[in-house]
C-alpha cells in the first residue's frame, strides 16, 4: 500500500505527464525536477524525464532517462519500447533487438507500448512481428484511429490489402475528416468513381492545416488517375506538393555539397587501396531513384526459393554510424561520409551482416532494396566485396513523374517541386556514371521498361549475377502474398505490365520546367 507521501508523489508525477499532454512541458520539467529530487529512485519520474526530453529533441538526454528508468524498473514495457526506437534510429541494433526483446517480455497489454512496439520491428524490419503487435494494439483499443492506421499499413506491407482496407474502413467512421486516412484508403484502393474525390473535396475547403492539404490533394490526384483525368490529377498533386514543400526543411546547396564531396571522396584509388575481411555473400542491394520499378524487382526476386525480401532497410546507413560513431539525426551528411571514407571497411561490412542476420531466415540471400544506398555504393562495395548491387534506372521524365505525385513520409524531401527534383535527378545521374566509371563491373543496371517488356530476358541475366539457376516462380511473383513497405505496395500484386512507360508525356506542358533541366543536362529530348 502507497504511503501518503508516495500517493502525493504519484499525484505531482501525473500532472506533469498531464501538463506535457497539453503542450506545457515547461510546467511539465518543474514538476519533474521536484520529484526526481524527492525520490531520486522512482522510475516513473525518470520515464517523464525522457518524454520531456523527446519533445525537446535531446535524444542524448532521454537515452539516458530511458536506461535510468528500465535500470530502477525493469519490467517497464514503455521505457524498453521507447529505448528500442531511440536505439534503432541511431543505428545501435543490437542494444535496440535486446530493448525490443525486454518490451515484449514486460508486456502488460497497453495500446500505446504495443503499438510503438509494432513500430519498433517495422524499423529494424520484421514486418511480421511488427502486424503482430499493431494487431494486438487494436485488440485491445479498436476505436483508436493511430492504432488502426498503423495496424493497416502492416497489413499493407504484409500483402493483406483486405484486412488493410477494413481497418481504413472503420478509421473513417471513427474519424471522418482525418486527412491521412482518406489518402491511405485513395492508394490502398483503385476508385471507380468520382465519389470519394468529392467528399475529400468537401474536406479541403475548411483545410487551413498544410500536412492534411497534402494528403488530401494527392489521395485526390490519386483518384483523378485512375479515373483517367490527367489533367485535374496532375493540378491536385501540384497543390498537394506546394502544401507540403511548406512543411519541411529542404536545403539544395547541402545537397549539391554533399554530391559534390561523394565525387571527391570516393575515387578508384580509394576503393583500390582498401580491403574487406567480410566475404559474406547474403546481401542484394537494389538501390537507385525511388519509384523506378525497385519493388517490382524486389517481388519478383523474393519469388526464387533461397532469396528473401527484406524490405527498405536502413541498416547499412546504421552501420557506418556504429563504426563512424555518428549518430546526428540527418541520413546523410559531408560529415558522415568523410568519416566513413576513413573507417575500417571490414567493421562496417561485419556490422551490416550481424544486423540482417534475423532476417535471414533460411534463405541464401537477402534483398536490401533502399534506393538512396546508391549514395553509399562505394562503401558497399568496400566493406561487402560479394554482395551483389543492382541498379534499377528508368526514363528520367518517367521517373520524375513518378516521384513528384507521390507524397513520401519523411523521405525524399527534393520531391515537392519540379525544378529541385530535376535538379537533383541530374546530380543523381551524373553520381551513377560516375560510380559506373571507377568501378566497372561491380554492379549492372537493370532497365524499367526492359523489365516490364521483356521480363524474362531481363531477369535472367540478373539470376546470372548473383548466382542463382532460373526460377520460373520469379515470373509468377504476383500470385503470392505481396511484402512491400513501399508506395508501390498495392501495384505489384498485379503481372508486368508497361502502362507507365511513357507516362510523362500526358503531361509534358505541366512537367516542362522539369523537363528544360533534364534537356540542359542532356538526359531529355529538346
Amino acid at each position: 500500500m502507497p504511503t501518503p507521501q508516495g500517493a502525493a508523489l504519484q499525484s505531482r508525477l501525473q500532472a506533469g505527464f498531464d501538463a506535457l499532454a497539453t503542450g506545457d512541458w515547461q510546467a511539465a520539467g518543474a514538476i519533474c525536477n521536484e520529484v526526481l529530487a524527492a525520490a531520486p529512485n522512482l522510475p516513473r519520474a525518470h520515464f517523464l524525464a525522457a518524454r520531456i526530453a523527446l519533445h525537446r529533441g535531446d535524444r542524448a538526454m532521454a537515452v539516458k532517462a530511458l536506461e535510468a528508468t528500465v535500470r530502477i524498473n525493469d519490467r517497464h514495457a514503455a521505457a524498453w519500447a521507447n529505448l528500442a526506437w531511440l536505439y534503432a534510429s541511431e543505428g545501435r541494433l543490437r542494444r535496440a533487438d535486446a530493448s525490443l526483446k525486454n518490451a515484449a517480455l514486460s508486456d502488460r497489454g497497453h495500446p500505446a507500448t504495443r503499438d510503438l512496439v509494432g513500430q519498433d520491428f517495422r524499423h529494424v524490419g520484421n514486418r511480421e512481428a511488427s502486424l503482430e503487435w499493431h494487431q494486438k494494439a487494436v485488440e485491445v483499443d479498436a476505436r483508436h484511429v493511430p492504432f488502426l492506421v498503423n495496424y493497416a499499413n502492416a497489413c499493407i506491407y504484409t500483402g493483406d490489402i483486405d484486412a488493410a482496407l477494413e481497418a481504413l474502413d472503420r478509421c473513417v467512421e471513427l474519424e471522418p475528416n482525418n486527412a491521412q486516412v482518406h489518402w491511405l484508403l485513395a492508394r490502398t484502393r483503385r476508385a471507380a468513381t468520382p465519389t470519394h474525390i468529392e467528399a475529400m473535396q468537401t474536406l479541403l475547403e475548411g483545410e487551413d492545416d498544410a500536412r492534411n492539404a497534402a494528403y488530401l490533394n494527392y489521395a485526390i490526384g490519386k483518384e483523378y488517375e485512375d479515373l483517367d483525368r490527367a489533367d485535374e490529377a496532375f493540378a491536385a498533386w501540384s497543390r498537394g506538393a506546394a502544401a507540403r514543400r511548406a512543411t519541411v526543411a529542404w536545403d539544395e546547396q547541402v545537397d549539391t555539397e554533399l554530391f559534390d564531396v561523394l565525387e571527391s571522396t570516393f575515387t578508384a584509388e580509394w576503393l583500390s587501396e582498401r580491403s574487406s575481411d567480410c566475404f559474406d555473400a547474403t546481401p542484394i542491394f537494389i538501390l537507385g531513384m525511388p519509384r523506378t520499378g525497385s519493388t517490382l524487382l524486389d517481388r519478383m526476386l523474393d519469388a526464387h526459393p533461397v532469396v528473401s525480401s527484406a524490405g527498405e532497410l536502413r541498416h547499412f546507413g546504421f552501420a557506418v554510424r556504429r563504426i563512424t560513431e555518428h549518430h546526428e539525426p540527418r541520413q546523410f551528411t559531408a560529415a558522415l561520409l568523410r568519416a566513413a571514407a576513413s573507417a575500417d571497411v571490414s567493421a562496417i561490412g561485419e556490422a551490416y551482416v550481424e544486423s540482417i542476420a534475423p532476417l535471414k531466415g533460411e534463405a541464401a540471400h537477402v534483398i536490401d532494396k533502399l534506393p538512396s544506398n546508391y549514395i553509399y555504393l562505394p562503401l558497399i562495395l568496400a566493406a561487402l566485396p560479394n554482395a551483389r548491387v543492382l541498379h534499377v534506372r528508368r526514363d528520367p521524365a518517367d521517373t520524375c513523374l513518378a516521384i513528384f505525385k507521390q507524397l513520401f513520409a519523411d523521405a525524399y524531401l527534393y520531391s515537392y517541386d519540379l525544378e529541385e527534383l530535376a535538379r537533383h535527378y541530374v546530380r543523381y545521374h551524373r553520381l551513377m556514371d560516375t560510380w559506373r566509371e571507377r568501378f566497372p563491373q561491380r554492379f549492372i543496371d537493370v532497365d524499367y521498361e526492359s523489365l516490364v517488356t521483356d521480363t524474362e530476358e531481363t531477369l535472367r541475366p540478373v539470376l546470372q549475377y548473383i548466382g542463382l539457376s532460373w526460377n520460373p516462380a520469379c515470373l509468377d511473383y504476383f500470385k503470392r502474398a505481396a511484402r512491400s513497405s513501399t508506395a508501390s505496395a498495392v501495384q505489384v500484386q498485379e503481372a508486368p505490365h508497361s502502362r507507365s512507360v511513357g507516362r510523362w508525356k500526358r503531361h509534358a506542358r505541366e512537367l516542362r520546367p522539369a523537363l528544360e533541366i533534364l534537356a540542359a543536362a542532356g538526359l531529355q529530348p529538346e
